[in-house]
C-alpha cells in the first residue's frame, strides 16, 4: 500500500510521541500521542506499512555504545553530527522497559521486518541542508532562533511532501512548540523510508537507515 509511518518516539514511557502517516509522499495524518501504548495501537492499524522510528529498537549492550552508534559516528562526527549513547543502563534508569523494544515486541507479528530506526538529523543533512540544522533546544538557542530553524525545516519538508501540516509558529510556545517539533520529526522519519525506497541509502547494522 506504500504506507510509511514515521515515529518520533519518546524515550520515556509516558512522554509525547509524534506520528506521521504517509501514502507515498502524501500526508494522510500527522499527530501526537501520549504514551507508548497509544503508539502501538496506531501502528497495528497499518499492518502493511513500513515504519521508521527515531529511537533505539534493539539494545543488547549493558553500557557504552552499540556498534551502530560507533559506526555512525565514524562517518558523521567530522560533520559535527553526533548520536546519543545507547545502552540498557542508561535507558532503564527511570523505567524498567526500553520503549523501542516494547514497540517492536508488540508489532513485530504485524509488521515483520519492516520496522527500522531512522535518524532525522542525518536525513535533513543529506537530503536538504548539507550540515546540521540547529532546530533542537540547546543552551544558547532562544525561542526565536528555534522558530527560525523550524521554519527552514518546514520549507524543506514542503518541497518533498504533499499535504497540510504547517502551524503558525508565532502562536506556538512551550509544550505546544515542542509537540509541533515532534510532529515535524515524525514527518522526516516517514519521508526517510519513502526516500530510501527510491534512492541509495546506508544501512547500519540491520536496523538504522540513512539516506545518501
Amino acid at each position: 500500500n506504500n504506507i510509511f509511518i514515521g515515529i518520533d518516539l519518546a524515550w520515556n514511557y509516558n512522554n509525547v510521541t509524534g506520528i506521521c502517516v504517509l501514502k507515498n509522499n502524501k500526508i494522510l495524518d500527522c499527530f501526537t500521542v501520549d504514551n507508548i501504548d497509544e503508539v502501538i495501537e496506531v501502528v497495528k492499524r497499518f499492518p502493511n506499512a513500513m515504519v521508521g522510528v527515531d529511537a533505539p529498537l534493539k539494545v543488547k549492550n549493558a553500557t557504552g555504545n552499540r556498534d551502530i552508534e560507533i559506526n555512525f559516528l565514524r562517518d558523521y562526527s567530522s560533520k559535527r553530527l553526533g548520536a546519543y549513547p545507547v545502552n540498557r543502563q542508561l535507558l532503564t534508569k527511570n523505567h524498567n522497559i526500553i520503549v523501542g523494544e516494547k514497540l517492536c515486541e508488540n508489532v513485530v507479528q504485524v509488521l515483520g521486518e519492516t520496522i527500522f530506526e531512522v535518524y532525522p538529523h542525518a536525513t535533513i543533512m543529506n537530503c536538504f541542508h548539507g550540515s546540521v540544522l540547529p532546530y533542537k533546544r540547546k543552551k544558547g538557542r532562544n525561542v526565536a532562533f528555534i522558530k527560525e530553524q523550524l521554519k527552514i525545516l518546514e520549507n524543506y519538508i514542503s518541497s518533498v511532501v504533499q499535504g497540510e501540516f504547517k502551524k503558525d509558529l508565532n502562536e506556538l510556545k512551550g509544550l505546544r512548540l515542542k509537540h509541533y517539533e515532534d510532529m515535524l520529526d515524525a514527518i522526516v522519519c516517514a519521508y526517510t523510508l519513502y526516500y530510501c525506497e527510491k534512492n541509495e541509502f546506508k544501512l547500519y547494522g540491520d536496523i538504522l537507515k540513512i539516506p545518501l
